[in-house]
């Protein structure tokens, strides 16, 4: 039987790296904290959309990074720094940077389930029992990657453990993982642009999505205690 690798020592190994990132563009976006802790006279809103829209490649690399470790780690959110993408970098790159990150977050967590070892709880999880007996799991997988505030490793073991094959997968997660990557995009310009009725707009899609949640979460109560009855 092959060792599999521990989930904590993972975790750790991610926690550090999006530390350093973190730390990195804590260095590169330096001015921009400066003159919001510090405010002078003048046009605030058009210097800060200057230093902020002429950051290096690198950055946008480090936010990618950030954006899909959060992504890979069970418990965290990478929504701060979704948000930040659209913000930085506009609504429509934003959606690139967040939408690349997540789908690398949760192609390494498929690449990386057979190799780790799983809690028993963690196996017998309602939400993850409820959609490996849908009809047709695919589809029931890829409206749980849609919303946030199901773990997309719960889905992604759920693929990996229904040994679906990876083109049947990266579909899912590639579809999956575009609405939160727009809404949070979408949702830092506007914030940055106080553009209210666009924020309300999307504050309605995120609620849906949660409400989704709900809905998906009720129902895997209800599957779970027919099974057991």
């Amino acid at each position: 039987m092959k060792q599999k690798l521990r989930k904590g020592l993972l975790i750790g190994v991610g926690i550090v790296l999006a530390i350093c990132l973190i730390c990195l563009l804590y260095h590169d976006y330096r001015p921009e904290i400066e003159i919001l802790l510090h405010p002078e006279q003048g046009n605030i809103k058009e210097k800060l959309l200057v230093l902020l829209r002429e950051h290096e490649a690198r950055d946008v690399i480090f936010l990618m990074g950030l954006i899909m470790i959060f992504n890979a780690i069970p418990g965290l959110s990478n929504s701060i720094f979704c948000i930040l993408a659209g913000l930085c970098y506009g609504p429509w790159l934003g959606v690139l940077i967040n939408w690349c990150g997540n789908i690398l977050g949760n192609t390494i967590i498929c690449g990386l389930i057979n190799k780790i070892d799983f809690s028993h709880s963690f196996k017998k999880n309602r939400i993850l029992t409820y959609l490996m007996h849908q009809k047709y799991p695919a589809v029931g997988m890829t409206i749980g990657l849609m919303i946030p505030v199901i773990p997309s490793i719960l889905v992604d073991y759920t693929a990996v453990r229904m040994k679906m094959s990876f083109k049947k997968i990266m579909p899912m997660i590639i579809v999956g993982m575009f609405p939160t990557s727009f809404i949070y995009a979408f949702g830092g310009d506007a914030i940055f642009a106080g553009d209210f009725k666009k924020i309300i707009a999307l504050l309605i899609a995120l609620f849906i999505l949660i409400l989704m949640a709900f809905v998906i979460v009720k129902l895997a109560s209800r599957h779970d205690k027919k099974k057991t009855a």
